[in-house]
């Protein structure tokens, strides 16, 4: 149970250092458009972090997002089959979904293990190692694949759009 506890806490804390990145982003966007129209200086990095922080705060959040079912589906579709079918597919969807994102996951970590052995630099306005983008792509898989996961062994419904029936 603890270590249920801390993966909550994890989960909610990305979702909101995701946020927290977005505001930074907005900050940042915000100065460059008042100091080019100022004639101030405007950050030479601004483009590279804003790029870097939606990478991380999609994988961040993404995770959160599958939890309170706020992720795209084709619920509508789902809601026009038998009550029967629709646990089947349900399940069947969730499968699929902890599937492909799992797969995402293993691929994106092996690409970053390769970018981490070779030293590869992503070379901006800011230099960033190369494993660490992917290493953010691997995460938030992992964790989208494990929420979906959750959800199946909970026996929980995919509904998509916040929970919405």
């Amino acid at each position: 149970m603890i270590l249920l506890k801390l993966y909550d806490r994890i989960i909610l804390g990305l979702a909101a250092l995701g946020a927290a990145s977005l505001a930074v982003v907005t900050v940042l966007i915000i100065y460059d458009v008042l100091s080019r129209n100022l004639g101030w200086t405007p950050l030479n990095a601004t483009s590279a972090i804003v790029e870097y922080a939606l990478l991380f705060s999609t994988m961040a959040a993404a995770p959160w997002l599958v939890r309170i079912n706020g992720h795209v589906s084709l619920s509508s579709v789902i809601k026009l089959t038998p009550r029967a079918v629709q646990r089947g597919v349900n399940r069947l969807v969730l499968l699929i979904a902890a599937s492909a994102v799992g797969i995402l996951a293993v691929v994106s970590g092996r690409i970053g293990l390769r970018q981490w052995q070779s030293g590869t630099i992503d070379m901006r306005s800011v230099d960033l190692s190369g494993w660490l983008l992917y290493a953010f792509m691997a995460l938030g898989f992992a964790l989208m694949a494990t929420e979906f996961l959750r959800m199946l062994l909970r026996g929980e419904e995919y509904t998509g759009a916040g929970g919405e029936h």
